[in-house]
């Protein structure tokens, strides 16, 4: 029965150095994955990091014509506005005018229309006779 302890501890310290040897094997290779890791993530930040400026300075460029853009846009309803004023009071003006105008306009219409009927009328009877 002691042999068959001492082969069994014999077996399991066998066992371990072999596990311990494999972790050792296993975890240099993780190592060298890791590092290899950390090379290319520095090289994706320094690539990284001359785009993120440029897209840093292209928004503050498009901010900058955004910007200008609402300041056309504003100046353009401005004008629009003050035109529909305009085009309002000339409206108006109009309307005005021609109420003023249109009355006595008529009438002075009328009174020649009543005098040319008149002066015909008077020429068809000294006519006739």
């Amino acid at each position: 029965m002691e042999s068959f302890l001492l082969i069994a501890q014999i077996l399991v310290l066998l066992s371990l150095s072999a596990l311990a040897i494999y972790l050792v094997v296993v975890l240099s290779k993780v190592k060298d994955m890791l590092s290899t890791v950390e090379v290319n993530i520095k090289e994706v930040s320094a690539r990284a990091i001359p785009v993120l400026e440029n897209m840093e300075a292209l928004t503050s460029k498009l901010r900058t014509i955004t910007d200008s853009i609402d300041d056309q846009m504003s100046l353009i309803r401005n004008s629009l506005q003050t035109l529909r004023d305009v085009t309002e009071n000339i409206s108006r003006f109009e309307r005005k005018l021609q109420d003023h105008i249109e009355g006595p306009v008529m009438e002075v219409a009328s009174v020649v229309g009543g005098f040319i009927s008149g002066i015909a009328g008077f020429l068809h009877r000294i006519t006739r006779r």
